[in-house]
């Protein structure tokens, strides 16, 4: 009789426990719905030119530039009138450049650990397309499913060994990106879709606090593996480690 009942359990078991998706199947599907295999992982030059816009009107937009290449190279460039400040990373090396045009001066320093960190997480994300970072100690961990924004979500947690989270919702119905949520608690929602060499892009990023909104970035051209001026990721002399 006690088998029978055991035996009864797991036939009642295995229809839920086939319901629990693979990580790898969520992150498969979510890549699908941005583009084929060989144009992500084919992605090597990204060069996006947009704004950065506040939700309160009495706040200036800021002009934007980023500048990428894989694996670790990046250039950012905010530009509010005359003053512009530049984050570049090339590598292990990193520097803050603030500029003021109307009168040629500006200040240089070194990226800090943690800005570093965030920099490079960053450049990495623009050709990963959800796949974790195995080298540098990133997992996957499956949270299961949530409602964000009125969806239905799988939810998968991003983890590396020095604490850097991110947590990701993906569609239960459609597999694509809903919200991403940093380990700083903001979260960024794609609007919009532009295609631009076989991988969808969104039009603009939506960020939010604890629900509220914050700014967008609104991107106006992206180009895609074309040649970088030569020279953009130079650290200044005196910024290397």
């Amino acid at each position: 009789m006690k088998l029978l009942f055991s035996a009864c359990l797991l036939v009642l078991a295995t229809p839920l426990l086939a319901q629990t998706p693979s990580v790898s199947d969520i992150v498969n599907r979510a890549r699908a719905t941005v583009g084929l295999d060989t144009a992500l992982d084919g992605l090597v030059t990204l060069n996006m030119t947009g704004s950065l816009e506040p939700i309160d009107s009495k706040m200036p937009a800021a002009a934007l530039l980023i500048v990428a290449r894989k694996p670790c190279s990046q250039r950012m460039e905010i530009r509010i009138d005359d003053m512009v400040e530049t984050h570049i990373l090339n590598g292990e090396n990193g520097c803050i450049i603030r500029s003021n045009l109307q009168n040629g001066t500006s200040q240089m320093r070194p990226l800090t650990a943690a800005e570093q960190a965030r920099v490079a997480f960053s450049t990495r994300q623009f050709f990963s397309f959800y796949r974790p970072d195995f080298k540098n100690g990133e997992r996957i961990s499956y949270e299961g499913i949530e409602q964000r924004i009125g969806i239905r979500c799988h939810k998968l947690v991003y983890a590396y060994p020095d604490g850097l989270t991110t947590v990701r919702y993906f569609s239960v119905d459609e597999d694509k990106l809903i919200s991403t949520i940093t380990e700083n608690k903001v979260e960024s929602v794609s609007v919009g879709v532009q295609n631009i060499g076989g991988i969808r892009f969104p039009e603009k990023i939506d960020y939010f606090e604890d629900g509220r909104k914050l700014h967008s970035i609104v991107l106006r051209s992206i180009v895609v593996n074309k040649p970088l001026q030569e020279g953009i990721f130079d650290i200044p002399k005196g910024q290397k480690k």
